[in-house]
């Protein structure tokens, strides 16, 4: 649930953020000095979005809130896992991040767009998490609570095939967010 709240407040920051954005006027007029155009709703239990009486409340779209959630989960590049040793703990580090990133974005999209408008980018996030959640199950990039169980023997030509898989599917994710 704490996950949820996470994207939600994400979500509701990057929108205020665009919003205000657009707020500079092409008129001269300063911002303050403008009326307000449309009321929003602050309460708890909406998390900071408009009500549904505005009706030019928009949602952020995946693409605009990508580069908002790469800052938050710390992802500079992306996850390029399969030239590296399979214990390296950097590797591990930004495939975790890719995880959580693309777990929040799908859970965001899903909620801010129910109508199915962006099911591939849910379904490609989808893809992420689970080879993530593969890698981290076999131990891979120092990803387990726990040793892995698996032969290192193994694990060196495992893990770095595993790697591509979770990197191969975070650009998949990557380009369908990105795509118009």
């Amino acid at each position: 649930m704490t996950t949820r709240r996470f994207a939600l407040a994400l979500s509701a920051a990057a929108t205020t953020l665009l919003t205000l954005s657009a707020c500079g006027g092409g008129d001269g007029e300063a911002a303050d000095d403008r009326k307000p155009t449309r009321a929003a709703s602050s309460t708890p239990a909406d998390s900071g979005r408009p009500s549904a009486a505005a009706s030019s409340y928009k949602p952020a779209t995946p693409a605009e809130l990508l580069p908002a959630y790469r800052t938050v989960y710390g992802m500079t590049s992306s996850p390029m896992c399969s030239h590296v040793a399979w214990d390296d703990p950097g590797c591990g580090e930004d495939l975790t991040a890719a995880g959580k990133l693309a777990a929040a974005m799908a859970e965001s999209t899903e909620q801010d767009f129910p109508d199915g408008e962006y099911t591939e980018v849910e379904k490609s996030a989808d893809h992420v998490v689970k080879a993530v959640n593969t890698v981290r199950k076999l131990g891979c990039y120092g990803m387990g609570s726990t040793p892995p169980k698996t032969d290192s023997a193994k694990l060196r030509e495992l893990c770095p095939s595993l790697g591509t898989v979770a990197s191969l599917a975070w650009l998949n994710f990557e380009s369908n967010v990105t795509l118009p």
